[in-house]
């Protein structure tokens, strides 16, 4: 798959690419017809099948996000809300395919790689597998992928139908609480309760004891979500808030935490970039990007959630359902301050990475009436960490501070050999909270 740029529209396209070597071109055209057919802001669009003398290209929609097999295996299994909420919207894009055209069309290889997560919305890709019609009826090849795949898919004399996608609806339901596609004992915590029997109903063996369409699965998950009996606990992600502020313009601050935005939601998390200072840098990026915001005036940009400032009269929503939202406050210490003593938070600053400057990183810290935090000095400096003057500057100041040098990155949607210093800063950010619970527990 590569990613590249329409001149014309300055938009991203994903381009699919196969070698002639390896790919039969009616089973390549067929995904691209199946595609032309269905509508769905849950399904990418494709904009065109071109070819050379080595290479099929199928030109789509570019969706920016990450898998459900990657949100997992980075985040650890889900709660089982989320799970139905995510497994709801699973079920209707599929309903949705089964209903779109005359006859219904098959996905058949419904599996956790397969489902992408882009801003808490599910989307379907890779229809390879795809049929419609009387096609998967008269197949003789018929794959899927183990462990999602219904068990008529191994049987040549059986009839496929809607049902053998809802056996794999079943298989991610139980990927995302389990983290595993097997079903053999051995297997984590055992599934039980009202999420569990939904699952087993959709992986019956006897088709006909299945769900009959993905709908009722949907509403069966919609009404366990409605009734509010799934349990929480399976792995809570607490609400995490970072007050972000600089030493001085240019120190970097709002670079890091879009930087930083950006890398938390291609891990998987829910993560919000909220303004809170006035260089109007949302706004400025949304003109550019021609973006619109939502009814809470949340925009949808470079793989990022963000609210920009609307200034100090202006009442803003809370903002529920993130499991992080990083404030940046740019050179507002004073209301840095506040927000800290609002609400528990951890303080991140910046400062630029010069020793005739680092006295100024100590005033930010005095400023906001942080004891502990993160303090990122901009740009490698030789000796940095070992530099006395750094210590002289910081001294008398809260010993809870973690130091890093940051590297030079110019795009932070796209960090490159940043992403390396946006994980260790992560990791450390998960220590700090870690033993903040630690603590709070050992008060109680």
């Amino acid at each position: 798959m590569w990613l590249a740029v329409h001149i014309g529209l300055e938009e991203y396209r994903a381009i699919k690419c196969v070698p002639k070597t390896c790919a039969d071109y009616e089973t390549f055209r067929r995904e691209a017809l199946i595609l032309k057919e269905l509508r769905h802001p849950g399904i990418p669009l494709v904009y065109d099948l071109e070819e050379d003398e080595a290479h099929f290209y199928l030109i789509e929609e570019y969706l920016e996000g990450h898998s459900l097999y990657a949100l997992v295996k980075n985040r650890g299994t889900l709660q089982e809300a989320e799970a139905a909420r995510y497994g709801a919207q699973i079920c209707s894009l599929v309903e949705y395919m089964h209903s779109a055209c005359e006859t219904p069309i098959l996905h058949l290889d419904l599996q956790p790689n397969n489902l992408m997560i882009c801003g808490g919305t599910v989307r379907i890709i890779d229809f390879d597998h795809a049929s419609m019609g009387r096609a998967f009826m008269d197949c003789r090849k018929r794959y899927g992928t183990v462990g999602c795949a219904a068990p008529e898919q191994y049987d040549f004399d059986r009839v496929l139908d809607q049902r053998t996608d809802i056996y794999a609806i079943g298989a991610v339901l139980r990927f995302m609480l389990q983290g595993t596609l097997r079903s053999e004992a051995g297997t984590p915590t055992p599934l039980a309760g009202p999420i569990a029997d939904i699952i087993s109903k959709c992986m019956e063996t006897d088709m006909d004891k299945r769900y009959a369409a993905a709908g009722e699965a949907a509403e069966a998950l919609r009404r366990l979500l409605d009734r509010k009996e799934l349990g929480t606990g399976r792995r809570k992600t607490p609400s995490l808030t970072l007050v972000f502020a600089g030493s001085r313009s240019g120190s970097g601050t709002t670079h890091l935490a879009f930087a930083l935005c950006r890398y938390l939601d291609s891990q998987g998390y829910q993560v919000l970039y909220e303004e809170h200072n006035r260089t109007m840098a949302v706004r400025t990026m949304a003109g550019l990007l021609k973006a619109r915001g939502s009814e809470s005036g949340i925009y949808r940009m470079k793989g990022c959630w963000m609210r920009p400032w609307y200034g100090p009269a202006a009442s803003m929503e809370p903002a529920d359902g993130y499991a992080v939202v990083l404030k940046d406050f740019g050179l507002e210490w004073q209301e840095a301050g506040k927000a800290m003593a609002e609400k528990p938070s951890l303080f991140i600053g910046t400062a630029a990475a010069s020793p005739w400057e680092a006295g100024q990183a100590g005033r930010l810290v005095e400023a906001v009436g942080s004891r502990e935090g993160i303090l990122i000095f901009r740009h490698e400096a030789e000796g940095l960490k070992r530099g006395p003057w750094l210590k002289r500057a910081l001294s008398g100041r809260p010993r809870g501070f973690c130091i890093f040098c940051s590297p030079e990155y110019r795009d932070p949607f796209h960090p490159g050999r940043g992403e390396d210093f946006l994980k260790a800063v992560w990791n450390r950010i998960e220590e700090k909270v870690r033993s903040r619970g630690a603590e709070g527990e050992a008060g109680g």
